[in-house]
């Protein structure tokens, strides 16, 4: 009976632990909750970013086609600059000039196409990324949903009510036969 009492005893005194102990579990779900959100959110960000991509890809392969048009327009002049007149070349080594700037123009060009390629690859990876990260929001949501489930479940206050109605009746029951101990030893005299 002192054992019972005593453990009703200790469990009132324990209360602010168990307090701490609903609050984690509590906050835990929220946390998970929260994490699910963010790579929700992540996922229509990553969406964003590869669109983002994908406009400059696009500003990049027009620039890529006005740098070879350019180049191949000053390769045409470089050509055409190299007329004589009486034995004189009056832009004399413009023409070089020119074929230098018609050439950096088209491997410019060129160096733009492979770009153009590598930043199509990487909206790519954004985007299954993105749809990565909404399949374990996905996953995320379900075991939030199970450990909140969980915790209503097996709440701790319930857990520890049950566990002193058990000490109380068992104090009870103890007395009880105490009592019954008590009155057979006074009808034995």
């Amino acid at each position: 009976m002192i054992l019972s009492i005593s453990g009703i005893f200790i469990l009132n005194s324990h209360k602010n632990n168990f307090d701490n102990i609903n609050d984690l579990s509590t906050s835990v779900g929220r946390a998970i909750e929260d994490t699910s959100q963010m790579l929700k959110n992540s996922n229509e960000t990553s969406g964003h970013i590869a669109e983002s991509i994908r406009t400059t890809n696009n500003t990049i392969s027009y620039a890529s086609e006005i740098s070879y048009d350019s180049g191949m327009a000053f390769n045409q002049v470089a050509g055409m600059v190299g007329f004589e007149i009486l034995g004189y070349q009056p832009l004399g080594d413009a023409g070089e000039y020119f074929s230098d700037i018609g050439n950096n123009l088209i491997g410019l060009s060129e160096e733009l196409s492979t770009v153009q390629g590598k930043l199509e690859t990487n909206a790519s990876d954004i985007e299954r990324i993105g749809k990565d990260l909404e399949s374990i929001s996905v996953e995320l949501e379900v075991v939030s949903t199970g450990f909140n489930q969980a915790i209503e479940s097996f709440n701790i206050y319930t857990i520890l009510m049950t566990i002193k109605y058990l000490l109380i009746y068992t104090a009870i029951l103890n007395a009880v036969f105490i009592l019954n101990g008590i009155m057979f030893l006074i009808l034995r005299v």
